[in-house]
């Protein structure tokens, strides 16, 4: 069994290539996360959790490209907590929704209708496709500009937009449809076309 001042004779131990990765760009990898988060405890939270992920993964297999594969997770890491804080925002609104006094001296039946109405909004932004599902919530719920969201999710503006449009046509299918409407036909053209090209 070795000694310590054995192990220090042998120089100091060589890092991993995910470790290495993680010391040589902390700094960089947290601006990138900054674009996702201003409070900086959610910055370090994800940069480690990020790094301990990479850095298991790499145990079970050689990671070619440790700094892209630390970024990719990061990246993955931020979008996933900012869903799970707009679904919070959502159910926060959802449960407080009882507590709210409509003005006007509106009936307990026009009360009921209202939170049956934004319940059913909340589900059909619910059953957005994710990317799409995202760059909703990332706009109408957070009230980030296109450009901003673009930086966070790694695509053009143009696409933000025709996400958002897409999303926005298609909560109000899904509301018209349980409310037992008669569907918008320009909507759904528009839905099925922009399905058809993958957006």
């Amino acid at each position: 069994m070795k000694q310590p001042e054995d192990i220090r004779n042998t120089g100091p131990r060589k890092l991993s290539a995910v470790s290495a990765a993680f010391v040589a760009n902390i700094d960089f990898l947290k601006r990138f996360l900054a674009r996702f988060f201003s409070d900086r405890q959610d910055i370090e939270d994800v940069a480690q959790e990020a790094y301990l992920r990479a850095y298991v993964a790499e145990q079970k297999k050689e990671i070619e490209q440790p700094k892209a594969f630390l970024f990719r997770i990061a990246r993955n890491l931020a979008l996933t907590q900012l869903t799970r804080k707009s679904k919070q925002i959502t159910d926060y609104i959802e449960d407080s929704a009882d507590s709210v006094v409509i003005e006007g001296g509106a009936t307990v039946d026009s009360e009921v209708e209202a939170q049956q109405s934004f319940g059913l909004y909340c589900e059909a932004v619910a059953a957005l496709p994710e990317k799409c599902r995202q760059v909703f919530l990332l706009r109408k719920v957070h009230g980030l500009p296109h450009k901003e969201i673009a930086e966070r999710m790694s695509m053009s503006v143009s696409s933000v937009e025709k996400y958002l449009r897409r999303g926005v046509l298609e909560t109000k299918a899904f509301v018209r449809e349980r409310e037992g409407l008669a569907p918008d036909r320009d909507a759904v053209t528009a839905v099925n076309r922009r399905r058809d090209q993958g957006v």
